[in-house]
């Protein structure tokens, strides 16, 4: 990115309203096909049976926990490259891309090497065990040899996100996601001249895919394809680059792993109470995430825009960017709450016939929807904390918020009798509520402006 380049930059000179949509809308659609990348997979092997579904399941779980590192370390590369592209420092952004994607490609080329092998006893510990044990065995040691692909993508579309660019790391999940769409049928079938592997070919499309679109992307950057350029200089690489990278993702893959965590613990609460109230929160949770990416999608955007306006030293227009994705989002979580409100039963006939299902996920989208609005506050606080470099505060929050208000609420509210079931759905809305309460606290206290990075 030239100079020219950097003082057009819509996030930093462009009208706050429309700049935070164009960038946000891209990245919405860049975590619908992530969903849709889970999709092709679990549709292709249900032709497999449902031992093989089952495989795919819990195999997703495991990987979840192994791609929030990586997520999670992007996270830290972006804050750092966003701040200095708007102190106007492109030299130094580009050298911390650089580092960036030199270190992940050394971590996870170890992390591929220490799962291929490790993949039987994690699944012991995991308690996984018969034909789904040895379906998962399949898949997983397959799909692995497309991790260090997968941290790569993480780690260079965080890149170009981080310099102003969402529209480049949406068409690189996009190509990834067709490419294992059509790499897919032929490895797990057999088709044409491809031997029928059925899991194994699962998993290796999928890698395929990943590694395939990490080098295409890679080649761009490294052209001057896209508005940054990682600059590899040996001998300009210093440890504390890497060392302050770490030191902003690790409090954010802490973050993404609490979440999943506590997901677990809902979910073992959840069957306390029998396979149908199981299956509600896991229908919720499908309506709730399809909400939820235009949430993220914002607060992602609000992530960069105060990174870069901090750099630039326009403290004003982080909270334009903030009051704004807030205003934005209120709208649209309206909307969307009373279509969910009245309307969100009719999603889960799309996957079940069974009457007491659909009425108990009715219960449950008639008090989450309550919850969209405040979830939304929440995470655009915590996102322009992160974008600040303060991470540590973010997680302190997001880690409270589920740890000592959710989960005991759930608890008390289930075990003591006074709500059942719907105790859980009730902690969600409560501990939302309290989630947006502290957020704006936070951000009007202004601490987590004085991070220094």
């Amino acid at each position: 990115m030239s100079e020219t380049e950097q003082k057009t930059s819509p996030l930093l000179t462009g009208p706050i309203d429309s700049s935070l949509r164009k960038f946000a809308i891209p990245l919405a659609a860049s975590f619908l096909v992530n969903m849709l990348y889970s999709w092709v997979d679990t549709w292709y092997v249900s032709r497999l049976g449902p031992e093989a579904v089952a495989a795919i399941g819990i195999s997703e779980q495991l990987l979840f926990f192994i791609f929030t590192i990586g997520s999670g370390f992007a996270i830290g590369t972006g804050v750092i490259v966003a701040r200095r592209i708007g102190e106007d420092n492109f030299k130094q952004a580009e050298l911390v891309a650089g580092q960036s994607i030199v270190g992940m490609f050394v971590f996870s080329l170890g992390l591929t090497l220490f799962l291929y092998w490790g993949i039987a006893p994690i699944l012991t510990v995991m308690g996984v065990a018969g034909k789904v044990r040895g379906l998962a065995d399949i898949y997983l040691s397959n799909v692995v040899i497309g991790i260090c692909g997968n941290f790569l993508m993480f780690q260079m579309n965080s890149i170009v996100r981080s310099a102003g660019n969402s529209l480049f790391p949406m068409t690189m999940l996009i190509t990834s996601a067709i490419l294992n769409a059509i790499i897919a049928p032929f490895l797990i079938f057999g088709v044409w001249i491809f031997p029928e592997l059925g899991m194994a070919g699962a998993g290796l499309s999928t890698a395929i895919a990943q590694l395939t679109t990490a080098m295409i992307t890679f080649l761009i950057l490294a052209n001057k394809g896209v508005s940054i350029r990682p600059i590899f200089i040996v001998r300009d690489m210093k440890p504390e680059l890497f060392l302050n990278i770490v030191k902003v993702g690790f409090p954010a893959t802490i973050q993404l792993l609490s979440v999943s965590v506590n997901r677990l613990i809902l979910f073992a609460l959840a069957n306390s109470f029998g396979t149908a109230v199981v299956a509600t929160y896991t229908l919720g949770l499908k309506i709730d995430l399809f909400v939820f990416m235009s949430i993220f999608a914002t607060g992602t955007a609000i992530e960069v825009a105060t990174g870069q306006n901090l750099g630039a030293g326009k403290i004003d227009r982080v909270y334009k960017y903030y009051y704004s994705g807030i205003k934005q989002m209120a709208v649209l979580m309206a909307i969307f709450g009373i279509l969910v409100f009245f309307f969100g039963e009719y999603f889960a006939e799309i996957f079940t016939r069974d009457q007491e299902i659909i009425s108990k996920t009715e219960k449950y989208i008639r008090i989450t929807a309550f919850s969209y609005i405040p979830f939304a506050i929440g995470i655009i606080s915590t996102r322009a904390m992160n974008g600040a470099g303060d991470t540590k505060r973010s997680l302190i929050i997001v880690f409270g918020i589920l740890f000592l208000v959710q989960l005991p609420i759930a608890f008390l509210l289930t075990k003591s009798g006074l709500a059942g079931e719907e105790g859980i759905w009730y902690a969600i809305l409560i501990s939302q509520i309290c989630f947006s309460g502290i957020g704006l606290l936070q951000i009007r206290l202004g601490k987590w402006l004085n991070v220094k990075l």
